[in-house]
């Protein structure tokens, strides 16, 4: 039987972290053997103390492992690659609900030839403009991955990668886009990177502009980092396919696409009012908490 140690990196989860844990651990694990549940935690909050609790009045194992200061995402995923015992390690950002099956289907579809096998993210709905683009462009990425491989496969929202190849990766602590990373690496060690549609995870969607664009702004200036750190990225968007999906979206989802046009024409007026979207520290989208 499979043995699977799930990560997850939490920063000032009090709102969300007994909601993800109470999913992993009453979801569908029938035919693989969870080796620990490890998170890796900067909370300044109350965090600490419910995922005690938690640990408290629950038998599944679960590592701890809190951090005095704030260091980022990507040394959390280093803590917890470092530690995992499993033979794949499935990570969750922690603001996410993964359907019962999805730890399943993560790890399934990891073998000796896939590396790395993606999530499919997929917002709650919600109302309001920045609500129903993030809709709209979740809708446009999952028809994306669908049908191309690219940049866009892998999100750090809910992924399975192998063991064995995830220790032989160090992560830059400063870098922004480490799941654009990990599928870099996995992809030039010559390993396979499969998406799943069937591995869904819920997350909140941005509700106020600034969230919205701090999440694209972030996401551009990810991919600026690795270029400049000379990390080749492979399998990039055509634009062919980026344009077929976005019309073949809009055209069941227009509120979703006018939306978007919205948000994404706000993005330069809050490029100079949002802090630390360069660093490895970011801005918390407080809306999607």
């Amino acid at each position: 039987m499979t043995t699977v140690s799930i990560g997850i990196p939490s920063y000032n989860e009090e709102s969300n972290i007994k909601t993800i844990l109470e999913s992993i651990i009453y979801s569908d694990l029938n035919s693989i053997n969870l080796s620990e549940i490890i998170i890796s935690d900067d909370s300044t909050d109350n965090t600490p103390s419910i995922v005690e609790q938690f640990m408290k009045n629950h038998s599944k194992k679960i590592v701890f492992l809190h951090n005095k200061t704030r260091r980022g995402a990507a040394s959390a995923w280093n803590n917890i690659i470092r530690n995992a015992t499993g033979e794949i390690i499935v990570l969750y950002d922690a603001d996410v609900t993964p359907n019962p099956n999805c730890t399943l289907e993560l790890a399934n579809k990891i073998n000796y030839n896939v590396g790395i096998c993606a999530s499919n993210p997929r917002p709650v709905p919600e109302q309001g403009i920045p609500a129903q683009s993030t809709i709209f462009v979740s809708e446009w990425l999952e028809s994306v991955r669908k049908r191309q491989i690219s940049e866009y496969t892998v999100m750090g929202r809910g992924l399975s990668i192998r063991s064995d190849i995830a220790k032989k990766i160090i992560i830059p602590d400063s870098l922004i886009a480490i799941d654009l990373y990990m599928q870099s690496k996995v992809l030039e060690m010559g390993y396979e990177v499969v998406f799943n549609p069937n591995a869904i995870v819920l997350f909140k969607p941005a509700k106020t502009f600034v969230d919205f664009s701090s999440q694209v702004i972030r996401s551009l200036k990810g991919h600026s980092q690795l270029q400049n750190l000379g990390c080749r990225i492979k399998n990039r968007l055509t634009l062919k396919t980026a344009i077929i999906e976005f019309i073949r979206v809009a055209l069941r989802n227009p509120i979703g696409a006018f939306s978007a046009c919205l948000c994404y024409m706000m993005i330069p007026f809050y490029m100079g009012k949002i802090k630390n979207l360069d660093t490895a520290i970011w801005h918390t989208a407080r809306s999607t908490k």
